[in-house]
């Protein structure tokens, strides 16, 4: 099975801009010519994937975590709504190799369990992390608030979460999502444009895009529907963690000068056109570097991910969200059952024909490759685009 997904990894693409030069000095008083130009940071973007839709994003010791999944349930049991815990043990073994303290922003575009569930107890491990989430997300995360009114249950100080540690992105009353290619469900008072927000004391940046969730298997959606009301308890089965609305986020890692350096384009459900495409204007000051597509319900929707390659125009892919979540992984993981991975990969590749402007390091080697059918644990370096590097 491994050497079969090494030889999907070929297809993909992405591009950057953004340029700065110093000025020129005077000679010193020796009369040598002093170059006081600072060292343009040229490193890479560092991307660690950590299984499902799990992706560590790193530069500059700050991080970007995309909601990860490490517990497991078993499909009947899914079915069967039985109570569902996260499992502590797996998630710090999954994030053993993670520099937590780095994590400054945790991300998600729904709040499914199989994207949310495992946040708090991430949260309470990465204390320097403000969840970004949905309306949802938030209602449910403030079960675990110090202040709970109407709330007689306790909670465990050690896993409580300040309600400021939690942004929902698409609240009504400062809604930052960009609702341009899906205006029908922008709530009343909100902006049709989206807005960048800033990650507290970082050189990070957001911006959500409306996005939509389709069913999984034929016309049944998992899951379906908001929480409205903030909750008292985190849901106790699978089938409880509602989606809420579903968000595609563009993520800027800035230069000194404020400018982006890299871009990424984030989702973690696919959709039909137009909507959670990136509307070009956003995308006229910088382009995309690296796209994180979800592969899973692909079939769902017409040509993924041709069309959200088509849009944002990435340097390089990485998809994920592939693998079968419902049976403990092995060393090589099953894919999602009637999943047409084949069919993926191909419309992958044939829309991101090599070559890159650069190459792409996986686990320390550089690949002639645009896009990667991502295995978890598998490390990532995106170059800067060349036009940025001087």
């Amino acid at each position: 099975m491994k050497g079969l997904l090494l030889a999907l990894v070929v297809g993909g693409g992405f591009t950057l801009g953004c340029n700065s030069s110093a000025p020129d000095v005077a000679p010193d008083a020796a009369g040598h010519d002093v170059d006081a130009a600072i060292a343009k940071d040229t490193s890479p973007l560092e991307i660690q994937a950590l299984g499902v839709s799990g992706f560590v994003l790193r530069r500059g010791g700050e991080s970007v975590l995309t909601a990860p999944l490490f517990t497991r349930q078993r499909a009947i049991d899914v079915a069967l709504n039985l109570p569902l815990q996260p499992n502590t043990a797996k998630i710090d073994a999954g994030m053993a190799n993670v520099a937590m303290n780095d994590i400054k922003a945790i991300v998600s575009g729904h709040a499914h369990f199989d994207h949310f569930m495992d946040v708090p107890y991430v949260m309470s491990k990465a204390t320097n992390s403000i969840a970004y989430t949905n309306l949802t997300g938030r209602h449910i995360l403030s079960a675990l608030a110090p202040d709970r009114p109407g709330c007689t249950n306790s909670v465990n100080p050690s896993a409580m979460l300040p309600r400021s540690r939690v942004i929902a992105v698409d609240d009504e009353l400062a809604s930052y999502v960009d609702y341009t290619n899906c205006p029908s469900m922008k709530p009343p008072g909100a902006n049709l444009e989206g807005r960048w927000m800033n990650v507290p004391g970082t050189k990070i940046r957001l911006m959500p895009v409306c996005s939509l969730h389709p069913p999984q298997i034929g016309p049944y959606h998992f899951g379906e529907g908001a929480i409205n009301e903030d909750q008292c308890e985190l849901p106790p089965a699978a089938a409880e963690w509602l989606e809420g609305l579903t968000i595609a986020f563009l993520i800027d890692f800035l230069d000194d000068n404020g400018k982006p350096a890299f871009r990424v384009f984030y989702q973690d459900a696919p959709t039909d056109t137009p909507i959670g495409h990136v509307p070009l204007t956003i995308l006229s000051d910088k382009t995309v570097d690296v796209a994180l597509l979800c592969v899973g319900s692909t079939d769902a929707v017409e040509n993924h991910p041709g069309e959200i390659i088509a849009n944002i125009k990435p340097r390089f892919a990485l998809s994920s969200h592939w693998e079968d979540f419902f049976n403990e992984p092995g060393p090589t993981p099953e894919p999602i059952p009637f999943l047409d991975l084949d069919g993926y990969v191909e419309r992958a590749n044939a829309a991101l024909p090599p070559p890159a402007d650069a190459q792409l390091v996986v686990d320390g080697w550089e690949q002639d490759i645009r896009h990667v059918l991502v295995m978890p644990g598998t490390q990532f370096e995106v170059p800067m685009e060349p036009a940025l590097m001087h």
